[in-house]
């Protein structure tokens, strides 16, 4: 079982376009979602029989009334001021670190796990198992649950003996982009041409290769600016990135987007992409 992620350094820049092409190209794979906080490959894959499950990052106090003596110790010693002078908790000031539940004398206090989030599991038109995440807006822990359906889709594809995965991973260098690099055999970088996009590119490929990880790249609407589209495959040959293709401006591809279906099921689009997968098959194969 080997696993492609897709990723670029800032949003926007046609990553879950791709993402989607490729694979409704792929014979079998799990189609995974790492964008927990603005999951959209689902809007395009369109998977049926979902089905979702909590997630819980982290936990909260909760004080049994019954139980409670009202010493005052637990409100006087919470640093984050989560507990009102009615010995509430208020949950969006707590961090659940658990120490007033050490501290209370009578042990009337608990901690108990925070939904933050859910991720979904469903089946494509393709009849591929599509897995994604919705974390909660406010919450943290985003790596966590990009963990939670990275397990789930390796788990899934070790059980029903299917040889891939690809992922469509989050925008920027966070804590949800090194989480969803854990176990990658590849990473398919892709930028857009402007000087903000060749920053946020070399922003992201250092950290890729301090995870050790081969990566190839993609240009997608090179030709908006050609000589900055130059400039990157030679950055990226000199970092030793192997620059897989260009993608020029398509409003057959933006219309397909907006029209929420997969810019690879249209025959002219194919035509430009399909290559391009071709040869990311090829840098797999020997990785």
């Amino acid at each position: 079982m080997k696993e492609i992620l897709v990723i670029s350094g800032k949003g926007g820049t046609g990553k879950t376009t791709l993402t989607s092409s490729f694979i409704h190209f792929a014979d079998n794979c799990i189609a995974c979602d790492y964008d927990v906080d603005a999951s959209n490959l689902s809007i395009l894959l369109q998977p049926l029989n979902l089905i979702d499950f909590d997630f819980s990052a982290g936990e909260t106090a909760w004080i049994d009334e019954e139980a409670c003596i009202s010493c005052g110790l637990c409100a006087e010693l919470c640093r984050f001021d989560a507990i009102d002078s009615h010995y509430q908790v208020m949950s969006l000031s707590c961090e659940g670190c658990g120490f007033c539940a050490q501290v209370c004398p009578v042990q009337a206090i608990t901690m108990q796990a925070r939904p933050s989030g859910r991720w979904f599991c469903g089946i494509s038109q393709q009849a591929n198992t599509v897995l994604f995440a919705e974390l909660r807006p406010g919450e943290e822990n985003s790596g966590k649950l990009v963990a939670q359906v990275k397990s789930m889709g390796r788990k899934m594809a070790e059980e029903n003996q299917i040889p891939l995965i690809i992922a469509d991973g989050p925008p920027g260098i966070g804590c949800a982009v090194i989480s969803s690099m854990v176990g990658v055999d590849l990473i398919v970088l892709v930028a857009e041409p402007s000087r903000s996009g060749f920053h946020d590119l070399q922003r992201v490929s250092q950290l890729m290769q301090l995870r050790g990880i081969k990566g190839v790249l993609i240009i997608n609407k090179w030709d908006l600016n050609p000589e900055i589209c130059r400039e990157m495959e030679e950055w990226a040959q000199k970092n030793e990135i192997q620059p897989l293709g260009r993608i020029p401006f398509s409003n057959k591809i933006a219309q397909s987007v907006a029209e929420g279906q997969i810019p690879g099921s249209n025959s002219d689009i194919k035509e430009m992409l399909f290559p391009i997968w071709e040869n990311i098959v090829d840098q797999l194969t020997v990785v």
